[in-house]
């Protein structure tokens, strides 16, 4: 594997924590004391999270602002992910690994950067890397490669030897439609584990499997 820099998703790829995001928005809404009721589910099913925030403070008279409610919630993830969230098998003495090869690393997230901080910070983590975007940053979805390739003009290396780590699909498909090297990460949220596995230049169930001198 030629690689001279790594872009790393969080949730799923270096963590175990994408079980925090299952039934989030009802947590949330728990969390400040408030019963959503069906029609209130079956309305924010289909909406994107400020959408859902949005609504949220109309709604219910939360009393914040946007920008007060954003912060909020991820002040919430953040609890979420100090309290539940885990490395990922191996993940720790891989990135010394790189860090070791000369390797520069980065994050590309769909989660504000500031939830993220805290918990890498925790468990060791937050100095192996020299870049953390997040969608919200860069203002566009995983759905287009701006924030792969707003960390890869940070680190400064080329596409052709920059791996990207990812555990969605329809992430993973956009990081290779935008030329990157692909390594796919299982994990049990992906309900197309196989889909994932054709698309990746390399497909690993924890990092201990990935031989860098191949």
């Amino acid at each position: 594997m030629k690689i001279t820099g790594a872009i790393f998703d969080f949730d799923g790829t270096l963590f175990d924590s994408m079980q925090i995001w299952r039934g989030i928005k009802e947590r949330y809404f728990d969390y400040h004391g408030l019963v959503l009721t069906a029609q209130d589910e079956e309305v924010f099913a289909g909406l994107r999270l400020q959408e859902v925030l949005a609504l949220a403070n109309e709604r219910f008279g939360m009393g914040m602002t946007s920008q007060e409610l954003f912060a909020d919630f991820f002040g919430f993830i953040e609890q979420c992910y100090m309290a539940e969230a885990t490395p990922k098998n191996d993940i720790v003495a891989f990135l010394e690994k790189l860090q070791a090869r000369g390797v520069k690393m980065g994050i590309a997230t769909a989660t504000s950067e500031g939830a993220l901080r805290p918990l890498l910070e925790k468990y060791g983590m937050l100095g192996y890397f020299s870049e953390i975007l997040s969608v919200y940053t860069v203002g566009s979805a995983k759905t287009e490669p701006k924030v792969y390739d707003a960390v890869l003009d940070s680190l400064g290396t080329e596409k052709e030897t920059t791996w990207v780590f990812e555990d969605a699909l329809y992430a993973a498909k956009t990081a290779k439609e935008g030329g990157y090297n692909l390594v796919g990460i299982y994990d049990p949220t992906e309900s197309d584990a196989d889909g994932l596995k054709a698309i990746s230049d390399v497909y690993i169930h924890n990092y201990s499997e990935i031989d860098l001198d191949s």
